[in-house]
């Protein structure tokens, strides 16, 4: 039960029964719930055109049943909405939270990752590097770190010349022969949140979908399926 106002976003909607809506949200104070947003179905609805993805909000819910209804509902604050291949990239950013994240779990760091990376891709800014720092800070946060500077046997630190792959469970392996994921340089850049070239975004997404995968199952994400569309 919230009787305060906390920020949140929605990540996914569907209509429940003729007139009401079970909305999907990460919030700060709960991390991620459903709420039942009751009449919202209607097309008359003032709270339907504000429950979409990426609006920056502020609710509050009450009821202790399984679905709790929501109550205050209210803009914290404004800005252009992602865009094009920007807004597919959000999508995925909620699928992501939706498969990973449990419910009722408070996660405010990953709230506050997750605002930075939407204000990003709203402003069109390098969307596969904003993309590939909050999937890493999306694994740091539910406790499945990535050690990105560290070979995972040895300890040893990565070096920027070097070719590596990556072991699930174990972390990263000095590569042997031409099967090479990722070079040491991309590995150091991604840990130091800095901007990555051509080669270390090829790089960077490759080994974030190979680690993802382990922890996703065999059940693809839809948003990567609509992206290939604009590709």
């Amino acid at each position: 039960m919230s009787e305060a106002l906390t920020p949140a976003f929605v990540l996914h909607s569907r209509k429940y029964g003729e007139q009401h809506l079970l909305v999907d949200m990460l919030t700060y104070s709960a991390g991620r719930i459903s709420l039942m947003v009751r009449g919202a179905a209607s097309a008359r609805s003032r709270r339907r055109g504000m429950l979409q993805p990426f609006n920056a909000l502020l609710i509050s819910w009450s009821g202790r049943g399984k679905i709790p209804n929501l109550q205050q509902l209210e803009h914290r604050s404004r800005y252009a909405l992602p865009q094009g291949k920007a807004l597919f990239s959000g999508f995925y950013l909620n699928e992501l939270l939706t498969r990973l994240v449990h419910q009722n779990e408070p996660v405010p760091a990953l709230f506050s990752s997750y605002e930075k990376t939407v204000v990003s891709l709203s402003n069109q800014h390098d969307l596969e590097t904003s993309l590939r720092h909050f999937e890493l800070d999306l694994l740091q946060i539910l406790g499945y770190g990535v050690d990105l500077l560290h070979e995972g046997r040895s300890g040893m630190a990565v070096n920027g010349d070097t070719c590596y792959n990556y072991e699930l469970e174990t972390g990263l392996i000095e590569a042997v022969g031409k099967n090479c994921l990722v070079r040491g340089d991309t590995l150091i850049a991604l840990a130091e949140r800095q901007a990555l070239d051509r080669r270390q975004t090829r790089e960077a997404r490759t080994m974030m979908r190979y680690i993802l995968g382990y922890y996703l199952g065999d059940k693809p994400l839809k948003s990567r399926e609509l992206f290939s569309t604009l590709s």
